[in-house]
């Protein structure tokens, strides 16, 4: 029988107990050998008439049945299993498991809670021209007019921003998403006008008072899937987008 040596690796720390699955490649049952790296095991020998020993002259210790191995997970983990474990008594190997097959883990993460995500366009150069909808990040950039262009005028000083036509910009997220935080910048006219969509309909609009200076717009509506923003003059554009998703 080929032997594997394996490795575990902790990816993260569940609340919940880590529930594994393991699947061998036959239906055959697994050897067992357990074996101690660091610190000599205590080990304790008992008998009764119903279950015997049998000990030879060499003193090799064997039951007469498999032994049952229960292996304890003393904190939750959420592992990508690989591994070998074996039991030596009295320098003797008198077990081993070696893991063959697919280990699975399920339930290591908590897919209810909300994962915040940013973005902005600091892998571009300015000067680069788009005027067809472009995907950056996961996110759609879709000009409504003109050609979307990267430019570093403005607030902050030294970043790459992405400016967008008077006739505005459409953002497409990945799916449904919440507390929207939008980074604008506007050179041009008194406001901008922010549209937030659920599907085709829209669910929230805003005026924003923004004139020569950088500011954070906050959108409160939630299952937002698209944002259009308007206005500027061909002076405005977007710095950072960040939002919420649930965790897949």
């Amino acid at each position: 029988m080929e032997e594997k040596q394996h490795k575990v690796h902790i990816v993260t720390w569940p609340k919940e107990p880590a529930r594994l699955k393991h699947s061998f490649e036959s239906n055959e049952p697994c050897p067992v050998s357990v074996k101690f790296e660091k610190d000599p095991a205590n080990v304790v020998v008992s008998t009764t008439p119903e279950n015997p020993l049998a000990v030879n002259m060499d003193m090799s210790v064997k039951a007469r049945e498999a032994i049952p191995i229960c292996i304890k997970v003393c904190e939750p983990i959420c592992a990508r299993s690989d591994y070998f474990i074996g039991i030596t008594i009295f320098d003797r190997p008198t077990a081993g498991i070696n893991v063959r097959g697919e280990t699975r883990i399920v339930n290591c993460r908590e897919d209810d809670k909300p994962r915040r995500i940013c973005m902005n366009f600091q892998e571009f150069k300015g000067g680069e021209f788009f005027a067809a909808p472009f995907t950056h990040h996961d996110l759609t950039f879709a000009p409504l007019g003109a050609q979307l262009r990267t430019v570093t005028f403005g607030a902050p000083a030294g970043t790459v921003k992405l400016a967008f036509p008077k006739e505005g910009v459409r953002v497409e997220f990945p799916g449904a998403v919440n507390n929207i935080r939008l980074t604008l910048n506007n050179y041009s006219g008194p406001t901008l006008d922010v549209t937030a969509f659920s599907g085709s309909a829209a669910a929230e609009h805003i005026t924003v008072p923004i004139q020569n200076e950088v500011r954070e717009v906050n959108l409160s509506a939630s299952g937002v899937t698209s944002v259009e923003i308007k206005g500027g003059n061909n002076e405005a554009a977007i710095v950072e987008i960040c939002y919420e998703i649930l965790k897949k």
